[in-house]
């Protein structure tokens, strides 16, 4: 319901706060007050340079006192500037890049606000699911005996879950809402029961928000400047609308600072009102602005995707001329050495020529590297041109014919239609979240492996997300496993291998069975996870090829061609392995082979 991006400047109050030290002095305070005032004076504004050279002073600051919760908190401020902007595809990256640094650190005890980042920036784009994963996830790796920390993580997932869950909303909001009450921040308390009356107002509980209007009004009254105003004017339309003032609430949306929000609570308002067609004209404002953020988004993310593939090039093209410049350096300096004796020459042009054989050799590996950098800018682009079009051209026309009033036709049409639209979308969504996730993992070396997890169980689970989806394919399960049996490793990432192998199974066969099987390879000491189909099959030579980036088998199946890449690189950072079983003639198979221990 409410734009994160209220939140986030919400957040940047919060974070930009440095710690207090009983011995500083009054000219570092000076100094760090300083430091974050030019942090919030560029925050909201599009003057990139300045914001980001305050905020790499106010890190340094923090930096050189050792005071890394404070420099994290000025390299998350970076990170929400970028989002607020809709720089997307560069916010994911410095996440990863923070990520790295606090593992150099050893800042083990700030991990979660990395992963925390992580879930915020799904959460904007629209991908609940791997936005609650994160969240999850974070509040798994926080440090619990800083009760402060969980806060902003339930009042996460609250926010995500608002609209398609709100009596889980609800109850993580709960959650924060103790903890604040146990802390006893009166400002954060009063901002908790504004969000809580938003989300009554999504679950349609008049009375609750009526309740909690009252309290609100009361804190506002008792607290002065310590009552946050952030949820004011939203908390003022609940109630109106709760009380069935509706010309009341429309006049206060035109106070809300976010278009998208004006939109979606006038449509709201005027659908309860039982004013259709004005519902139905907000609705199309509505989607026309976010779908126009959508694109601006999408566009951001690609330009950083073709970006990074430039850099490849201009790193390439770096290497040769160093390279160059060295082989002729070592050439004079043979030419030197020459003049002063045989004897020195023939000792001195065995090492340098030793050399030079090894700087060509560095340079043919430069040329192997660029030229496979060639072929995967060329194979992402023509992925992207088609996979990315086609729905594209799907959700215009649809969108043309639905929002056209003069078009005919039943409820059923424009129920397909509508279906059509959201499927488009999130095939869209899912293209750019495998580049994200790939470009993530490519970036790391190691996974964590904290799950102790059944075999089976896990099997079983992802069976069960299939089995009312199918019509002419049979799924089945086999194992040589105890239920009791378990293994040490990450539950998400195996889950995610299982499925990207699972999807690939079924999209390839028309007809017949997947068989999913666990079983121990006691001579290797791993535990086996096989998937095969009675479909097409790989053929022969595509073994490995398959695994490469982009590589299609067929191309004119759903997919970029990044599935089977990152379910190896997965596989390997957990340990293990990925790998085509070739001696299986019936279909495909995979074999997925990760430690026991």
């Amino acid at each position: 319901m409410i734009n994160l991006r209220i939140l986030f400047v919400l957040l940047l109050m919060l974070v930009c706060t440095p710690s207090v030290v009983t011995a500083q002095t009054t000219k570092e305070d000076t100094l760090s007050t300083h430091l974050l005032n030019e942090v919030k004076k560029y925050f909201n504004s599009d003057n990139e340079t300045s914001f980001y050279q305050a905020s790499a002073q106010y890190r340094e600051y923090y930096l050189n006192r050792e005071d890394l919760n404070s420099y994290y908190q000025g390299w998350e401020n970076e990170i929400l500037y970028d989002v607020n902007h809709n720089h997307f595809y560069r916010a994911m990256r410095k996440t990863m890049d923070i990520q790295r640094d606090m593992q150099q650190r050893k800042a083990e005890k700030q991990y979660y606000k990395a992963t925390q980042l992580r879930g915020l920036i799904f959460s904007l784009r629209g991908n609940i699911p791997l936005a609650r994963q994160y969240f999850e996830k974070a509040l798994n790796e926080v440090d619990h005996s800083q009760p402060g920390n969980l806060v902003g993580l339930y009042m996460d997932l609250a926010n995500i879950e608002m609209d398609t869950e709100p009596q889980e909303a609800m109850k993580h909001l709960n959650c924060a809402i103790e903890i604040i009450k146990a802390l006893g921040a009166q400002y954060e308390y009063s901002d908790a029961i504004g969000f809580k009356t938003i989300i009554a107002y999504t679950m349609r509980d008049w009375v609750t928000v009526r309740k909690t209007y009252t309290e609100y009004m009361q804190l506002k009254e008792r607290l002065g400047s310590d009552f946050s105003m952030t949820y004011y004017n939203y908390v003022q339309i609940c109630k109106y609308v709760a009380d069935g003032k509706y010309d009341e609430a429309l006049q206060f949306t035109n106070k809300l600072t976010n278009t998208t929000d004006i939109y979606k609570f006038q449509m709201e308002i005027y659908e309860l009102s039982g004013d259709i067609m004005k519902a139905y004209e907000m609705q199309k404002k509505y989607m026309t602005v976010k779908d126009s953020v959508n694109n601006v988004i999408m566009s951001e993310e690609m330009i950083g995707s073709a970006n990074d593939l430039e850099h490849a090039e201009l790193v390439k093209e770096e290497c040769s001329k160093r390279n160059e410049y060295l082989s002729w350096g070592i050439l004079g300096v043979a030419v030197l050495v020459a003049l002063m004796g045989f004897t020195a020459c023939r000792l001195r042009k065995r090492k340098y020529m030793k050399q030079l054989k090894q700087q060509n050799h560095e340079l043919l590996i430069a040329r192997d590297k660029a030229q496979e950098a060639e072929r995967m800018k060329i194979s992402f682009l023509q992925n992207m041109s088609h996979e990315i079009r086609t729905p594209l051209n799907v959700i215009s026309g649809y969108a043309q014919i639905i929002s056209d009033p003069k078009t005919l036709m039943t409820e059923t049409e424009r129920a397909n239609m509508a279906s059509r639209i959201t499927h488009s979308t999130q095939n869209i969504v899912r293209i750019v979240d495998e580049i994200l996730d790939i470009s993530g993992k490519e970036s790391i070396n190691f996974i964590d492996k904290g799950d102790t997890i059944s075999c089976n169980e896990v099997v079983r689970s992802v069976i069960e997300g299939y089995i009312n989806k199918l019509e002419n394919i049979q799924i089945h399960f086999d194992t040589n496993l105890k239920d009791s049996y378990k293994i040490l490793t990450n539950r998400q990432e195996l889950v995610k291998i299982l499925k990207q192998l699972t999807d690939n199974a079924l999209k390839f066969t028309k007809e017949g069975t997947v068989t999913l099987r666990c079983y121990q390879d006691e001579l290797e000491q791993m535990v086996c996870f096989s998937i095969e189909d009675t479909g097409c099959g790989i053929k022969e030579g595509d073994e490995e090829k398959i695994f490469e980036h982009f590589y299609k088998v067929d191309a004119y199946k759903e997919g970029v061609g990044l599935g089977l890449p990152l379910a190896r690189r997965i596989a390997r950072q957990l340990g293990g392995n990925l790998a085509l079983d070739s001696s299986y003639t019936g279909g495909s198979r995979f074999i997925l082979k990760l430690p026991k221990e």
